[in-house]
């Protein structure tokens, strides 16, 4: 049998996830998602380790920071696009990052603090917990894991409340710890290429949605058998 890792890692709202996948190479990162909702008003945050903002600022929207400030004890930097388009906002946790993404310039320092002053913020070595406080009337409305390994490709996984809206109707082809549904990924149909097709899998307490990487360095077939061995399993706090 193949050799398996194990992550036990927690959400954002708070429940924790194992993530059982192939030891066939190490995993090089994992990120989160959350959104909050209340009436016409929504916010969403993404959560990194440390130094996530650093390389969303040098690699993805290369950023010029403009404004350092405390909330609760915990440092918030705010760096705007050099190309004006957009600006982030991160607040920075002992093992982990908490960023929103503006479109254009960052709102005023107050707008900023106020955003990041209305969240509990509970940051752990398995995971950052970030919930809205009670008086703003706000709710979790999705939250996702998402777990990056090299040259075999990514594992997004969906909050237990939203899970059931990703699994079809239909049986899915067996897998070791559960069952697989694959669809053309746009602009690839009638393609036989397991990197054309996204892949949604079904375990018994949870569900993740696979895009296998394209990478010269894994052959189909160690991709299909990467993917025959991952798992989820959502437990309660």
């Amino acid at each position: 049998m193949t050799a398996e890792q194990r992550l036990a890692l927690v959400a954002p709202g708070g429940d924790q996830v194992t993530v059982t996948l192939p030891d066939t190479a190490p995993v090089s990162s994992v990120a989160a998602a959350v959104r909050f909702a209340g009436g016409s008003y929504g916010t969403g945050f993404q959560i990194g380790p440390r130094g996530y903002h650093d390389f969303a600022c040098t690699h993805v929207a290369p950023a010029t920071t403009t404004d350092r400030f405390l909330v609760h004890g915990r440092e918030v930097v705010v760096a705007e696009a050099r190309d004006g388009e957009s600006s982030v906002a991160t607040l920075m946790g002992s093992y982990h990052e908490l960023m929103t993404v503006y479109a254009g310039p960052a709102p005023r320092r107050e707008r900023v603090f106020a955003l990041f002053d209305s969240l509990r913020v509970d940051d752990r070595v398995p995971g950052m917990v970030v919930a809205p406080r009670a008086e703003t009337l706000l709710g979790t409305m999705s939250e996702h894991v998402v777990v990056v390994v090299r040259d075999f490709g990514t594992v997004s996984i969906p909050g237990p409340r939203q899970a059931r809206d990703h699994v079809p109707a239909h049986a899915g082809a067996p897998t070791r710890h559960g069952e697989v549904w694959k669809a053309a990924l746009p602009g690839a149909e009638g393609s036989t290429r397991p990197v054309d097709h996204a892949y949604v899998l079904g375990c018994a307490r949870g569900v993740a949605e696979v895009q296998l990487a394209d990478s010269p360095h894994r052959t189909d077939r160690e991709r299909l058998d990467w993917l025959d061995g991952i798992a989820v399993a959502w437990s309660a706090a």
